[in-house]
C-alpha cells in the first residue's frame, strides 16, 4: 500500500473504467429473444438469478445494450456488466458515500478520514438503510437484483477469477466486497448531496461574510454589498414568471417591490463555531469531488423544442449536464430492453446511468427523452446552537433539547480505529465536528456554539421510484406523475415526447421558512437569509411543510414553442438581488435559493434559438459547442477605453505611460486586436490549436479570436488580483463560489451606485490598493494588469505575438481518478502530442463551458487548464417511428487502458462532435462488435 502513498486528499482522486474479457464460464447456449441473434456470440457467462438467458451486445462505440425477458434479469446483468466496466469507480463512489474510504487508504492519504468523518456525519449511509424498507415490493426487487449484479462480479474479482484492470496498480482485489440494497441507495443519496446540498457552501460564505464584517470597515465598509450580489448579470430565466397554465391549473404568486432599504442588524454568527465546523466543510467538498462535483462553476444546459420549432416537426431535447471532468467518465452508458410476454412489462430505455445506480438517470426510452440540469434550490440551513453547560443538549426556544448520539467506527487502514459519536439536533440536524489537524475530532465543550445542519436528503424518501419510473412512462404526464416522487437533488427537467408534447419541471421538495427567516436587507448586507447561518434558537425554522407543486416552477408545452435552462433562477425572484422578498397568494414567503448561476449561457442559448426558424439536431449541438466568450464580451471594451485614456494624458495614468514597460508593450497592437476580436469574430474563443497534432492552425480568423483570447484572459485573472488581493488578504478567507462574478459585478455596475464610490476618486475604492501609498484607480488597475499579462505571455509563451494560440494554455485532461495512475489519464500523463491536455476553446461562462480556476501564484507557470465541462453531448428527435438520438461521452466506456473504448469517446467529445446512439435492433446489430450471453448457473 505504500505505492499509494502520492494519492493525497481525495481532490486527488479521479474514477476511471475498465472492460475485461467475458470470461470462460460457459452457461446456457439459447438467448433470450430474437433481437440480436444474428450478432456472433462470442462469450458466455454464468451468474446466478437469472429467470432466462439475457443477451448483451457491445457496440462500436463501446455501449452495452441489455436485452432479457425481465426488467429483473436485465437489471442483474447491468450491474454485472458495469461492475466489469467501472470496477474501481464503483468501490471508490460506495466507499465514499458510506464513509469506507480510510480502511483501505486512509494510512497512505490520510486525508479521506476526515472525508469518512463528514459521510458518517450526515448519515448517508443510515439515510439509505431507512430508504430500502420504503421500497414498493417490485423496486426493491430490482434494487435488489442490481446490487446482486455487482456483488456476483466483486466476487469473482476478489477471488481471483477476474483480472484487475491494465494500470490499476497498488489497489487490492480484496477491496471488492458484497454490494446490498442500502449500498445502491446511499451511492443514490451522494449523487443528490453533490446535486443539492449547501450545507459546506452556507458554513464557508458565512466564515467569509463574518471575516469581511470585522475586517472591511470605514470606506471599504460596502464591500459585501457591491462584490456579493445575488442578482445575476443576464437576467435571463427559463420563465418570465410563474405562468398561469390553465392544464396545470398553476397559481401565479405576487411579488411585493423590492423592500426600502431599512436598518436590519446581521446576525452575527460565533467565530470560534464556524472555524471548528470549516473543517467538517471542506471534508465534504473533498468528498464531493470525487463523485464530479461543479467544481465551484456551473455549466449544464439543456432545452426542450415543440413541433412548431422543430426542422422535423418533432419534439426534441438537447442535454449537456456540466460535472467533473474525469477518466473514467461521471456516467456510464447502457441500452436495456425487455420483450416481456406481458406489454405491460415490456421496457425500452437507453443513456446515461450514475454507476452504482440502476437503469439509467439522463437518456430516452421508446416514447419519451429527458434531459436535467441542477436547479440550485435551496434545501439546507445551517444553525448556529448554544450548548447547555453540561454539553449534553441544545437551547431551543429557551428550553434544553437533548442531543442524540449516533456511535460510528471509521476502520483506518494499519492505524488504530477512530470512535466518535455523531451529535445530531433533533429538530435540525448533525453538528459539523471539529475535525483536527491530525484527523481525530474534538467535541464541543459545554456553554460553546456549534454548527449543526438541516438537509432535505437526511429524511428518507422514494427518489429511486422516481429513476425507475421514467424507465417506463408513455409520455410527459407519465414523466409528470413519475418526477412526483424525486424529492432530494433538484434538477431543471425537460421532457419530449413521440407525441409532439414537451414539460418542463424543477420537482422538488423546498423547504418553507417561517417569516422571521427571512429578515435581509440587500441595502445593507445585514438580516438573516437562509444561505448563511441562521441562528439556532427556534427563531428562524422551518415550518413543516414544503413549497406545493403548484408554485415549484414547471409547464407543458410553452406558448413560445421551447425553453432552456442552464443553472440560472428559474422565474426571477432573484432580479432585484433580494431573494427573500418574494410571497405566495396566502403571505407566505415564497423563497428557493439565493445562489444561480449568472445568466451568460441561458442568455446566449435563447438568443441562438430565437435567430433559427426551425432547429435541427445539427443545430442543438451548434449551440452546445458555442465559445462566445460573455466576459470578453463585457470587460475587453473596457481594457480599449483605458487604453485610450491613457492617451490623453489622464493624471492618474501618467507614470504608468512614461514607464519602459509602457513604451515595449506594442499597446497599439493590443488594442486592435481586442477590437477585432469584437468586430471580426463577436469574441469567439478559440483554441486556434489544431485537435489532430496540437499546432497552431492556418485559419487566420480562428488565430486572431485564440490570440485575442490568450490576452484577455490573462489580463483577467491579473485584474481579479489587482483589484481583490489586498481586501481578500485582509479578509483572511477565500471567495467561497466563482470570484469571477465579483469583478464583474464592480466593473459592470455604475459606479455613483457603488456603496464604496469615493468621490474623490470617482469610482469604488475597491480599485486602489490598500498596500500601497497612492490612490489607484480602474483605469491604472486595468492597465498594469495588462502590462503585467503581456509580460507572463512573453515568458510563457515566447515574444512572437503570432504564436499566442489559447489552446497552448487552455488545455483539457481528464486525469485518473487515482493520481497514481497517470497511464489511465486521457491523455496520458506524459504524452508526446498532448503534454499539457487536449487544447481547447472556451473561457468559462460560455454554452460550451470550460472554465479554469483562477491561478492564485501568477507567476509562469499558472495554469489555465480545466477540468469541469459537459458530461455528454446529447440531443434528440423524438419520431413517432422511433427516437434519433445522438451523443458522446467525455472518455471512454470502460475504465482500462488496454481497451479499445477506453477513449473513443473522448475523441469525438473534444471537437464538439457526437455519434448516433443505437437503439432499434436492426441499428444494434449493425453496430455491434459482438454478444455475450448471460445465464443462470
Amino acid at each position: 500500500m505504500r505505492s499509494l502513498a502520492r494519492l493525497g486528499a481525495l481532490a486527488s482522486i479521479a474514477l476511471v473504467p475498465v472492460l475485461f474479457s467475458c470470461g470462460d464460464d460457459f452457461g446456457s447456449a439459447s438467448a433470450s429473444s430474437g433481437r440480436y441473434d444474428a450478432v456472433p456470440v462470442t462469450s458466455r457467462v454464468s451468474i446466478a438469478g437469472l429467470s432466462a438467458p439475457v443477451d448483451v451486445v457491445r457496440d462500436k462505440y463501446g455501449m452495452i445494450h441489455i436485452q432479457g425477458q425481465t426488467l429483473e434479469d436485465a437489471l442483474r446483468v447491468e450491474g454485472y456488466q458495469v461492475a466489469r466496466d467501472r470496477t474501481v469507480q464503483l468501490e471508490l463512489i460506495r466507499r465514499t458515500a458510506t464513509g469506507r474510504m480510510a480502511e483501505l487508504l486512509g494510512d497512505d492519504a490520510p486525508g479521506l478520514i476526515d472525508s469518512d468523518i463528514a459521510m458518517r456525519t450526515i448519515g448517508l449511509a443510515r439515510t439509505a438503510k431507512e430508504m430500502v424498507l420504503q421500497l414498493s415490493p417490485e423496486h426493491r426487487k430490482l434494487v435488489d437484483a442490481y446490487a446482486d449484479g455487482i456483488t456476483q462480479f466483486n466476487a469473482r474479482i476478489a477471488a481471483g477469477d477476474e483480472e484487475m484492470p491494465g494500470g490499476m496498480i497498488g489497489w487490492p482485489q480484496s477491496a471488492f466486497q458484497p454490494w446490498t440494497a442500502e449500498d445502491v441507495l446511499a451511492v443514490g443519496r451522494l449523487q443528490a448531496l453533490n446535486l443539492g446540498y449547501q450545507g459546506d457552501e452556507d458554513i464557508e460564505m458565512s466564515a467569509f461574510v463574518e471575516a469581511a464584517r470585522t475586517k472591511m470597515t470605514n470606506e471599504r465598509a460596502g464591500f459585501l454589498v457591491d462584490a456579493i450580489r445575488f442578482a445575476p448579470i443576464d437576467p435571463a430565466t427559463p420563465l418570465a414568471a410563474f405562468p398561469n397554465d390553465a392544464q396545470l391549473t398553476m397559481g401565479s404568486p405576487r411579488p411585493q417591490a423590492p423592500a426600502a432599504s431599512r436598518t436590519v442588524r446581521p446576525h452575527r454568527v460565533d467565530r470560534e463555531a464556524l472555524v471548528a465546523a470549516r473543517a467538517f466543510s471542506q471534508a465534504v467538498a473533498a468528498a464531493r469531488r470525487l463523485v464530479g462535483d461543479k467544481g465551484g462553476f456551473t455549466g449544464s444546459n439543456n432545452w426542450m423544442v415543440g413541433p412548431g420549432k422543430s426542422a422535423t416537426g418533432h419534439a426534441m431535447i438537447a442535454s449537456d449536464p456540466h460535472l467533473s471532468l474525469s477518466a473514467p467518465s461521471v456516467f456510464w452508458m447502457v441500452h436495456v430492453s425487455v420483450d416481456a410476454k406481458d406489454p405491460n412489462e415490456a421496457v425500452d430505455f437507453a443513456g446515461l446511468s450514475f454507476p452504482g445506480i440502476p437503469g439509467i438517470i439522463l437518456g430516452f426510452n421508446a416514447n419519451l427523452a429527458w434531459g436535467a440540469t441542477t436547479a440550485d434550490y435551496d434545501v439546507t440551513d445551517a444553525y448556529e446552537e448554544t450548548l447547555t453547560p453540561d454539553g449534553n443538549a441544545v437551547v431551543f426556544r429557551g428550553q434544553p433539547v437533548p442531543l442524540q448520539r449516533v456511535r460510528e467506527t471509521i476502520q483506518i487502514a494499519k492505524g488504530a480505529p477512530l470512535e466518535y459519536d455523531v451529535l445530531v439536533v433533533p429538530h435540525h440536524g448533525p453538528i459539523a465536528p471539529a475535525i483536527t489537524p491530525a484527523h481525530g475530532i474534538t467535541p464541543p465543550s459545554g456553554g460553546s456554539k456549534a454548527i449543526s445542519v438541516r438537509w432535505t436528503g437526511h429524511a428518507p424518501t422514494k427518489d429511486i421510484s422516481a429513476v425507475l419510473g421514467l424507465l417506463r412512462a408513455k409520455n410527459v404526464d407519465d414523466a409528470r406523475v413519475a418526477m412526483r416522487d424525486f424529492a432530494i437533488g433538484a434538477q431543471n427537467w425537460v421532457f419530449a415526447d413521440t407525441q409532439g408534447n414537451t414539460f418542463y419541471t424543477s420537482q422538488s421538495r423546498i423547504p418553507k421558512r417561517d417569516k422571521a427567516a427571512f429578515t435581509w436587507d440587500p441595502a445593507t448586507f445585514g438580516g438573516r437569509i437562509p444561505c448563511l447561518v441562521l441562528p439556532g434558537d427556534g427563531s428562524a425554522e422551518w415550518t413543516g411543510a414544503f413549497l406545493e407543486e403548484a408554485f415549484v416552477p414547471h409547464v407543458k408545452n410553452p406558448a413560445k414553442g421551447w425553453l432552456a435552462t442552464a443553472n440560472t433562477e428559474q422565474v426571477g425572484t432573484t432580479l432585484d438581488n433580494d431573494p427573500t422578498n418574494d410571497t405566495l397568494p396566502n403571505g407566505e414567503p415564497m423563497f428557493m435559493g439565493c445562489w444561480h448561476d449568472v445568466g451568460f449561457r441561458l442568455g446566449r442559448i435563447q438568443q441562438r434559438i430565437e435567430a433559427t426558424p426551425k432547429l435541427s439536431l445539427d443545430d442543438m449541438a451548434a449551440i452546445q459547442g458555442d465559445i462566445r466568450s460573455a466576459m470578453g464580451a463585457k470587460l475587453a471594451p473596457a481594457i480599449v477605453a483605458a487604453i485610450d485614456h491613457a492617451k490623453e494624458a489622464r493624471p492618474d495614468l501618467a507614470t504608468l505611460v512614461a514607464s519602459e514597460r509602457w513604451k515595449n508593450a506594442r499597446i497599439d497592437e493590443v488594442r486592435d486586436l481586442l477590437e477585432r476580436w469584437s468586430a471580426e469574430t463577436d469574441f469567439t474563443a478559440a483554441s486556434g490549436m489544431s485537435p489532430d497534432d496540437n499546432r497552431p492552425v492556418a485559419d487566420a480568423k480562428e488565430s486572431l479570436a485564440s490570440r485575442a483570447t490568450t490576452v484577455f484572459n490573462a489580463w483577467l485573472v491579473r485584474m481579479f488580483h489587482a483589484t481583490f488581493d489586498d481586501e481578500l488578504e485582509a479578509i483572511g478567507a477565500p471567495f467561497p463560489h466563482d470570484p469571477r462574478r465579483m469583478l464583474l459585478n464592480v466593473m459592470l455596475a455604475d459606479a455613483k451606485t457603488l456603496k464604496t464610490f469615493d468621490a474623490t476618486l470617482g469610482d469604488s475604492i475597491l480599485f486602489d490598493d490598500l498596500k500601497t501609498p497612492a490612490l489607484e484607480t480602474r483605469d491604472e488597475r486595468i492597465l498594469t494588469s495588462l502590462l503585467d499579462a503581456l509580460e507572463f505571455l512573453d515568458q510563457r509563451l515566447g515574444a512572437d505575438r503570432a504564436q499566442w494560440q489559447w489552446g497552448r494554455l487552455h488545455t483539457i485532461r481528464f486525469n485518473a481518478l487515482v493520481s497514481l495512475w497517470k497511464t489511465l489519464s486521457i491523455p496520458p500523463d506524459p504524452d508526446p502530442v498532448f503534454p499539457n491536455g487536449f487544447p481547447r476553446g472556451g473561457d468559462g461562462y460560455n454554452v460550451d463551458v470550460a472554465g479554469y480556476a483562477l491561478p492564485r501564484a501568477l507567476d509562469a507557470q499558472a495554469s489555465f487548464a480545466y477540468t469541469h465541462g459537459p458530461t455528454q453531448r446529447f440531443v434528440i428527435d423524438m419520431s413517432p417511428d422511433g427516437p434519433v438520438a445522438r451523443n458522446a461521452l467525455p472518455g471512454g466506456n470502460v475504465w482500462d487502458s488496454r481497451d479499445p473504448h477506453f477513449r473513443d469517446e473522448a475523441e469525438r467529445w473534444r471537437r464538439n462532435q457526437n455519434r448516433p446512439v443505437p437503439f432499434k435492433a436492426a441499428d444494434v446489430v449493425a453496430e455491434a462488435e459482438g454478444g455475450v450471453v448471460y445465464a443462470s448457473q
